[in-house]
């Protein structure tokens, strides 16, 4: 089977789907049953087509016919049998079939609420590319029973049409690799809980902030590491976000650590107290998944698809409930050894159903059933 993977993006890659790409494209191009694999990068990432191998291509800009034509005629030169897109984005292929990936759920459970305008209007539009992609595409890949629920219930695509395909983890570095984090400003105090991603309305960092601060004014001392990052159109949430916190009297018992390198996180996962999953909007949790095969005691939003993929492992709560979060943190952060040493190993066993090889397996299947 002959592959074109087409990375239609903004720009670059997010620290996500370079994973993901890393992960899922050698194992591809290794496959017995891949004669062939062809990689589309936008310029931005052109820097970085190593990572993926021979060969790659620049992606054209797809702004201007000119572009879209360009495009058209790489793909004609390489011949695929099929074009994967895990991008939620469409691009006629003359009568190459089509898969495209169901891979970002922000759009549509939390575009509006809590964003700035740009980002509201981003979001209608992403909306809008995503579903036309979905509807268009030969297979639909989708990456949670949830998604591939809302797929069918609320976009109207066939069943038939939907192949779901988890993403998967790699096994955790050794706690002993892990360099202590360079921490802005003093390193938090233990016991610390950790929450990662981009700081957006939709991560609903409010609820940890505000359940950390009951917890301190109860007398049950925890401090915050918030892993991640604003960009121009999310600062003024995180603004909101320090401010909470200063309102909560706990400024001084919250790191906003900023970006952290792989080895960094690692660190921070097998040190954490526990690690608090607050997200809105999910498709298909990556930081949960990193966390569990970390061995961290994992507390979590009810929101789907969260229980999908921590199952039994993690403690839960409803979903902008601060009072339900601090009352989880302090029976896992309070918890006797021998109890905590059951929630990580709970952690450890669940990541270990995720497989990176069988997301591979599985998205090849799907690739070859859109061939017919």
């Amino acid at each position: 089977m002959r592959i074109a993977i087409l990375n239609l993006t903004a720009g670059g890659l997010s620290g996500g789907y370079r994973k993901y790409l890393l992960a899922t494209v050698p194992r591809m191009r290794q496959h017995p049953s891949v004669s062939a694999l062809s990689v589309f990068l936008p310029a931005e990432a052109v820097r970085d087509g190593a990572f993926v191998g021979d060969p790659w291509v620049t992606l054209p800009s797809l702004l201007n016919p000119s572009g879209r034509r360009a495009l058209r005629h790489a793909l004609d030169a390489v011949a695929p049998d099929v074009v994967f897109i895990p991008t939620g984005r469409w691009l006629r292929c003359s009568d190459v079939p089509t898969v495209v990936m169901a891979r970002n759920m922000e759009p549509f459970a939390h575009g509006v609420r809590g964003n700035g305008w740009s980002d509201r209007v981003k979001n209608v539009l992403r909306a809008y590319v995503a579903k036309r992609a979905w509807k268009k595409a030969t297979r639909v890949i989708a990456v949670s029973e949830h998604v591939r629920d809302f797929l069918i219930r609320s976009c109207g695509i066939e069943s038939a049409k939907i192949g779901l395909v988890y993403h998967g983890i790699d096994a955790a570095s050794s706690f002993e690799q892990a360099p202590v984090p360079s921490w802005p400003g003093a390193p938090p105090c233990d016991p610390f809980v950790l929450a990662v991603g981009s700081i957006r309305p939709a991560r609903g960092l409010e609820d940890v902030i505000e359940a950390v601060g009951l917890a301190n004014a109860s007398g049950f001392p925890l401090s915050l590491v918030v892993a991640g990052r604003s960009d121009r159109g999310t600062r003024g949430y995180e603004r909101r976000m320090h401010e909470l916190a200063g309102a909560r009297g706990i400024a001084d018992r919250v790191v906003w650590a900023g970006h952290l390198g792989e080895p960094q996180l690692s660190w921070c996962f097998r040190r954490c107290a526990a690690f608090v999953m607050t997200s809105r909007a999910e498709a298909c949790p990556n930081t949960a998944l990193e966390a569990m095969s970390h061995g961290a005691a994992c507390v979590s939003t009810s929101a789907a698809p969260m229980p999908e993929f921590f199952a039994d492992s993690a403690l839960y709560y409803p979903p902008a409930d601060a009072g339900a979060l601090a009352g989880a943190l302090r029976r896992v952060v309070g918890a006797p050894p021998s109890e905590t040493r059951r929630y990580r190993e709970a952690a450890v066993r669940r990541a270990s159903s995720f497989s990176w090889d069988r997301t591979v397996h599985l998205t090849l299947q799907q690739l070859e059933l859109a061939r017919g």
